[in-house]
């Protein structure tokens, strides 16, 4: 009677620890990464990709890329697909209005690409009763050299905004090249293999980030994953948002994830590469993770370079 209630309480205890697996789910690249096939397409991934948050109770954020609304005869419906995220319970952030990197361009310049970047999103949000307050830097592109980054990150805090990490990336946007390129000439079979394998390899990045924090950290984290709004992700993210829950994985906001203090952390990475916060963390490794993470399906990353 004693080793059947030890070996419950021991199972109980595995699957409250499997519970307390926790990841903010984030989108870059409103309205739409990758190629563009029209934009009643475009209304359907992002149509796709909310409803994909409500079946499975996910307070994503969406980092918005405004140039993206500048489309002569669509920014009002461009706009409204902005407002779907908001009135869904969603919540915005600032990408910067056209995806610079901060690696390559001056920082005046960037700086006011971040201002004319935040006009419509902080205008529908406070329309709202909400403040703009997230920024995604572009590719992840933090500042080559120590001045650089201290500059911008005092710009950041004098406009009240918070960085919004990344722990874990798929690599999304290349997978999404090869299966909208199948999309475009109808191959369904290459579809459902690069959507198999964007899974596939998202799941692998998961179980490696883990083993990351484990060694970084002494543990593992809260994870912020990254992905973007895009039509992999449209028929796909459910499966993945399962596939998740079934390892453990609970969903929440971008808030509460980053109230774990490994996020107190230091970045200490400088350089041109745009990286995982579990590897700026490390001070001694931070690029030597790069060299053993999980590779992409050839197939895939062939397709995506021989474009």
């Amino acid at each position: 009677m004693k080793q059947a209630l030890a070996l419950l309480l021991a199972a109980l205890g595995f699957f409250q620890v499997a519970a307390q697996k926790q990841v903010a789910i984030t989108y870059d690249d409103l309205v739409l990464n990758g190629p563009y096939i029209s934009l009643e397409h475009t209304i359907a991934v992002n149509r796709q990709i909310i409803a994909d948050c409500a079946t499975f109770g996910v307070p994503a954020v969406g980092f918005v890329n405004e140039k993206k609304l500048d489309v002569t005869g669509e920014t009002v419906t461009r706009i409204n697909i902005l407002k779907s995220w908001l009135d869904a319970g969603l919540e915005l952030g600032n990408h910067t209005y056209s995806h610079p990197s901060l690696s390559r361009t001056p920082l005046e310049e960037y700086q006011n690409d971040v201002i004319k970047g935040e006009e419509v999103t902080k205008a529908l949000m406070e329309e709202r009763g909400q403040t703009l307050r997230y920024f995604r830097h572009p590719y992840l592109h933090t500042g080559p050299d120590s001045t650089t980054k201290a500059s911008f990150e005092a710009f950041l805090s004098a406009r009240a905004y918070e960085i919004a990490p990344v722990t874990v990336d798929g690599s999304d946007y290349i997978f999404n090249t090869a299966y909208v390129d199948a999309l475009r000439a109808g191959d369904t079979s290459l579809m459902q293999r690069t959507g198999a394998a964007y899974v596939a390899h998202t799941l692998r990045m998961f179980d490696f980030m883990e083993e990351v924090a484990k060694e970084v950290i002494g543990r593992n984290i809260a994870h912020v994953y990254l992905c973007h709004a895009n039509a992999i992700n449209a028929d796909y993210m459910g499966i993945l948002y399962q596939e998740l829950k079934q390892r453990g994985y609970e969903f929440t906001s971008l808030k509460e994830v980053l109230q774990d203090e490994a996020y107190q952390r230091k970045d200490y990475y400088l350089g041109k590469w745009g990286i995982s916060w579990l590897y700026r963390w490390d001070k001694e490794k931070s690029t030597e993770w790069l060299k053993i993470e999980p590779e992409i399906d050839q197939e895939i990353l062939s397709l995506y370079n021989n474009r």
